[in-house]
């Protein structure tokens, strides 16, 4: 009996054993909350909604009543000023002006929106990068194919970028995630994408929205995947494995 007792138990090889079946501990970084609104820093999504709402703010208290007068003389102006004098700097600045605060609130819902799903698939400098180089393609379209005065106006030809890159990612990166994510990526996000975005596609400045989308679908299959993609598509890899 002292004998039986003393044998130890038989080891079970590590990958049969349930106890190491336990999937690794997410990172909080995972988790597209806390990609948005990080703790202790800002998002890149909370810093382009920032400095789109503080150049309104700045330019309301500066301009006051005259604000729609003055914001149109001034595009009217530097679309004038880019053709002779070559100035493109001027387009820079209008991807963060707005008409009025129904055009500002409109596009920071939607650039909200875009933002977040691009910065959490591929970081925070990208999508700020998509969101100027997205822009600046729809103000140059705008500039060329409306052929006179004034210079577009307003975030939304980058949030079209934003919306562009973030669907020819997951296309062009679509072995990252799983078949359900697959799924729902075709049945449910791009279905939603498109009615967002679609039916004002072709209004106010289509040209703008236009080149936008454009640059941001050209962006968006270069983009590489950030780390924490990656991390959870091999977590989920070993999830399925289990």
């Amino acid at each position: 009996d002292h004998a039986q007792r003393s044998i130890p138990p038989p080891r079970i090889p590590a990958h049969r054993d349930p106890r190491s079946a336990a999937p690794p501990p997410r990172s909080r970084d995972a988790a597209l909350w806390h990609v948005v609104v990080p703790v202790g820093s800002f998002s890149a999504t909370e810093a382009l909604v920032l400095v789109n709402l503080l150049v309104a703010a700045v330019l309301v208290a500066w301009l006051g009543s005259e604000y729609s007068t003055r914001i149109h003389a001034w595009v009217t102006e530097g679309w004038y000023d880019v053709r002779d004098n070559h100035a493109v700097w001027r387009w820079v600045p209008t991807l963060f002006i707005h008409a009025d605060s129904g055009h500002l609130f409109r596009n920071l819902i939607s650039l909200v929106a875009g933002a977040a799903a691009l910065e959490f698939m591929t970081g925070r400098l990208r999508t700020v990068a998509v969101y100027l180089l997205a822009g600046l393609s729809g103000a140059w379209l705008s500039y060329a194919g409306h052929g006179g005065p004034p210079l577009s106006i307003g975030a939304s030809g980058a949030i079209y970028g934003l919306a562009g890159a973030g669907f020819a990612f997951v296309i062009r990166r679509r072995a990252l995630f799983s078949y359900r994510q697959r799924w729902k990526a075709l049945r449910v996000y791009v279905p939603l994408y498109v009615l967002m975005f679609a039916p004002s596609l072709f209004h106010a400045d289509y040209f703008a929205h236009v080149g936008g989308l454009l640059g941001g679908l050209v962006l968006g299959g270069w983009l590489p995947p950030h780390p924490r993609l990656r991390a959870l598509a091999e977590a989920a890899d070993a999830d399925r494995d289990l």
